[in-house]
This record gives C-alpha cells, sequence and structure tokens, in this order.
C-alpha cells in the first residue's frame, strides 16, 4: 500500500474539508450492471415503441423493468445519502435530484402499467381507463429520454472527467 506524499504547508487547505479529498473515480460492479440493465431496458422500451406487437420483448422489459427497479432501490439508499446529499457543486447537486425525480416517474409509471398484468396472474381482473394508460405510457415514454439523458450527463459529469465534471478547487492563501 503506498501512501500519498504530504502536501507542503502552504498548499494545504486551511480546514479539513471534502474539497481536498478527491474520490476514487469510477463506479461498482453493482452500478455498472445497473447502468447496463438501464440501457437494456431503454433500448427494448423502443423496440416495443416501434414494433409494439412483440409480447416476449413486452414480458422481458417488464420483468427487466422490476429486476432493474429491486435492484436499484437498495443502491439508490446507500448512494444518495451519501454522494448526492452531500455533493459540493449546485448544479451537479440539483441536476442529480431532477435525474431522481425523473427515474421516479419513470419507475412509478412502469409499475402501474406492469400492474394490471400483475393482478392478471394473480386471478383478479383490473383494468384502469384508457386515458390512464396512455397518459402512463406518455409519462414513461418521455420519462426513459430523460433519464437516459440524465444517467449520460450524471456519469459524464462524476465519473468520466468530461468538462463540468468533478474538480477539486485549488486552495490558495
Amino acid at each position: 500500500m503506498t501512501v500519498a506524499p504530504e502536501l507542503p504547508v502552504a498548499q494545504r487547505p486551511l480546514a479539513p474539508s471534502r474539497a481536498a479529498y478527491v474520490r476514487p473515480r469510477g463506479g461498482t460492479r453493482w452500478s455498472a450492471a445497473l447502468s447496463a440493465g438501464s440501457a437494456g431496458l431503454f433500448v427494448s422500451g423502443l423496440y416495443l415503441w416501434l414494433w409494439p406487437g412483440a409480447g416476449a420483448i413486452v414480458l422481458a422489459h417488464v420483468v427487466g423493468g422490476v429486476a432493474v427497479t429491486l435492484a436499484m432501490v437498495p443502491w439508490l439508499s446507500r448512494h444518495v445519502p451519501r454522494m448526492i446529499c452531500h455533493a459540493q457543486r449546485p448544479g451537479f447537486t440539483w441536476a442529480s435530484w431532477a435525474l431522481l425525480a425523473v427515474w421516479v416517474a419513470l419507475v412509478g409509471s412502469g409499475l402501474v402499467m406492469a400492474l394490471p398484468a400483475g393482478l392478471w396472474s394473480l386471478g383478479l381482473v383490473w383494468f384502469p381507463g384508457r386515458e390512464w394508460v396512455e397518459g402512463l405510457g406518455l409519462v414513461h415514454f418521455w420519462a426513459s429520454f430523460a433519464a437516459m439523458a440524465g444517467l449520460i450527463l450524471h456519469l459524464a459529469m462524476r465519473h468520466w472527467r468530461l468538462p463540468g465534471g468533478n474538480r477539486v478547487p485549488e486552495v490558495r492563501e
């Protein structure tokens, strides 16, 4: 294990702060799997939009969506308090909270749309009105584009070191 070199006195921060700490880049294998699963769901959703009669793809999309949701909830319960709540850049913080709100709309609309099929498999028959289904479909469709764009922006700013990303400010006296 290597030890980081000690900073000269002139370059040390005046007070201990998170700004002096550089987090390691990159995510975990779990976050990579969630990102890949989300991308797969986006692609399958586009396929369903272009060819709506594909029954096997609908089933795979619903099962995959439920699986990614179940995997994402515990990950987000750790990620949000540890990362977003302590971010020091207002733009990044607001973008991250907006991304989280879009994901809630995306997942919520998807789960509500899948609910009648789940109830039917249990022997119960319930279908919401057509206007509800069309409204949920509209929210789910456009939230998927916003969620993918937001995920790419979040990864670019935080993990891929693109401009506007996680920069540690220089401390000067």
